[in-house]
């Protein structure tokens, strides 16, 4: 913590003789004068203005973290790493010139009537949405490719051939929605669940949509599985003394002649996969035990952005996994949702869609945690895995591609820690949009990453 106030501290005397407009700072690596120099800007909110002499002199508390000059910080700790990792390990000509840009759109300005603008190859920023419109503009007048790191709308892309988006919007959870689906949960009955007032109408009709193009009409289980399943609930309700008939068994809204079973052991059963929605506020679960199988596994989708809804849906579904083998898949990102406990979704098999997934088991993680423990002594936070990995990725691709970056983004692809980069175009005139979702499942008290492949054409 102390380390990243001293950065601060030397971020602003590297401003001392510049305009007092001038927020922005160079650094030149490899030999600047050579025609393969790769000419990155980037625009990153730092309020240096607010890194004061009273500032420096205060004792380093978690208060300090909370203001404005930490807002972004680690993002950009996490950049420069990428920075050094490419000029000192492979070799890059690098002119960086970093600009303090906020939400005020005066600093925007400030920024692209910096001549050094002109040179540019990528932007990376701004983060706000207003100093961007500003910049984009400015970027596709003079045909250089900016990259937006944090807005989820697909908006800014359209009509816009110059914007990159990196954070993936809700909209392409679909596509791996399907993927999913596809490979493994097409047999299963599925309760499509959402909640008045929490739900994006359209999304949900996607998923719908989704659901119905993929889903077999029916499923086919074996006598001899079958058999077992009701052999194990009789023994359980014998046990707690419930009432039930020994010939028939009911599932999937269907009876079963158990005898008939047990005579064609060797055949199998058909059973019709239900499509059933759900709007847990009229109904709640209530529908659930009507179409549920207790022979193979019901997956549910439950689409919501409220935690007291997360939590309802969370406590209810885990009573019926007592009962019910079942999958939920927790859209759009119930990630950010914290103490849901893991118990608990791991008896449901939970399934989150997250554009940031963490596995601090990975040797590159590791590495990096080390890097940046060493340089700002501190712990990295989400925003400085993100900073590196946009900066790993854009530095790779202005490298080795130069002013034709943009024409390889669609293919272009390195190892990076917390995400992937899929991106793609909407329409001719669009810019580029990441689609990629990180796909994982709570099992075995771990979270275990689901391998789905999509297109991106």
């Amino acid at each position: 913590m102390k380390r990243n106030v001293i950065l601060l501290i030397t971020i602003m005397v590297l401003l001392v003789g510049k305009t007092s407009n001038a927020q922005d700072y160079d650094f030149k690596c490899g030999r600047s004068s050579s025609d393969d120099v790769c000419h990155v800007a980037l625009m990153v909110p730092l309020y240096l203005e607010l890194v004061d002499g009273e500032f420096c002199e205060e004792t380093p508390n978690n208060k300090m973290l909370l203001t404005k000059p930490f807002s972004f910080l680690h993002f950009y700790e996490g950049f420069m790493i990428a920075v050094d990792s490419m000029v000192n390990s492979r070799g890059m000509n690098l002119d960086l010139k970093v600009y303090d840009v906020d939400n005020d759109v005066n600093k925007a300005l400030t920024a692209i009537g910096d001549p050094w603008m002109a040179e540019a190859d990528v932007i990376v920023g701004p983060f706000y949405i207003k100093p961007f419109e500003k910049v984009k503009e400015y970027a596709n007048q003079n045909n250089i490719l900016i990259v937006n790191p944090i807005t989820q709308r697909s908006n800014i892309v359209e009509n816009h051939p110059k914007v990159v988006k990196v954070k993936p919007s809700l909209e392409s959870q679909v596509i791996y929605l399907e993927s999913l689906i596809k490979k493994h949960y097409h047999s299963n009955n599925v309760f499509i669940v959402g909640r008045d007032g929490l739900v994006d109408d359209e999304m949900m009709v996607q998923i719908n949509d989704v659901v119905e193009n993929n889903i077999d009409e029916v499923s086919y289980v074996d006598n001899s599985h079958i058999v077992n399943v009701i052999k194990r609930h009789q023994k359980r309700w014998s046990m707690l003394e419930v009432d039930f008939d020994e010939s028939d068994f009911l599932t999937d809204n269907v009876s079963l002649n158990i005898e008939m079973l047990k005579r064609n052991i060797n055949d199998s059963t058909s059973f019709k996969n239900y499509i059933v929605n759900i709007n847990y506020s009229r109904d709640s679960l209530h529908n659930v035990k009507k179409y549920a199988s207790l022979l193979r596994n019901n997956l549910f989708i439950v689409y919501g952005n409220d935690k007291i809804f997360a939590d309802e849906v969370v406590n209810k579904l885990t009573k019926l996994t007592e009962y019910y083998p079942i999958t939920v898949v927790m859209l759009p990102e119930w990630s950010k949702f914290d103490r849901l406990f893991n118990e608990n979704l791991m008896k449901m098999k939970a399934i989150y869609f997250d554009d940031n997934f963490i596995d601090y088991q990975s040797v590159k993680v590791l590495s990096f945690v080390n890097k940046f423990r060493a340089k700002y002594g501190s712990e990295p936070q989400k925003q400085a895995f993100q900073g590196f990995d946009i900066g790993w990725y854009f530095l790779n691709a202005c490298k080795y591609y130069g002013a034709d970056v943009e024409d390889v983004l669609q293919y272009f692809s390195v190892p990076l820690l917390q995400s992937e980069f899929h991106f793609r175009k909407n329409g001719e005139n669009d810019g580029y949009e990441n689609v990629f979702w990180n796909v994982y499942q709570f099992r075995d008290y771990d979270k275990i990453p689901i391998e789905l492949k999509i297109t991106t054409e």
